[in-house]
């Protein structure tokens, strides 16, 4: 039985150095950057990163912009409940999914003593993944 894939060592070698020079370009580049760091355990299940946009107690007469709207993050972070791994994007390109996918609103309306109730939108792990390069375009 024959295969019609027939490993080229040259080619799989410099493909494997892009994605090498990649992640050790980005790593330099993390110098000085500040990093938004979110876990959401419901991502795997629902498919789905919760993006806050404002903030509000009591009442949404009293809110207030929160979240990606004032973050002076560099980059955005979705890291695995479980500590094997996370993704990671650009804060203007998470913005951008935001604004191209046209990502739902969503409220988390549990607000007490150490929490606000919030306002934000669900965007879709896929067109994250997508805005990074990682799926079809």
């Amino acid at each position: 039985m024959s295969s019609k894939y027939q490993p080229d060592f040259d080619h799989d070698f410099r493909r494997g150095q892009v994605g090498e020079n990649l992640v050790n370009t980005f790593l330099k580049a993390l110098e000085g950057t500040t990093i938004e760091t979110k876990t959401d355990s419901r991502t795997w299940e629902t498919g789905n990163v919760y993006i806050e946009t404002w903030q509000y107690k009591g009442s949404e007469d009293n809110e207030y912009q929160s979240g990606i709207n004032i973050s002076k993050a560099d980059y955005w972070c979705f890291a695995s409940d479980n500590g094997n791994g996370f993704v990671m994007i650009r804060t203007e390109d998470l913005k951008e999914v935001i604004r191209d996918t046209n990502a739902p609103e969503t409220r988390q309306p549990v607000w007490n003593d150490s929490t606000m109730a919030s306002i934000g939108r669900l965007v879709k792990m896929s067109d994250i993944i997508k805005k990074i390069g990682l799926g079809k375009l």
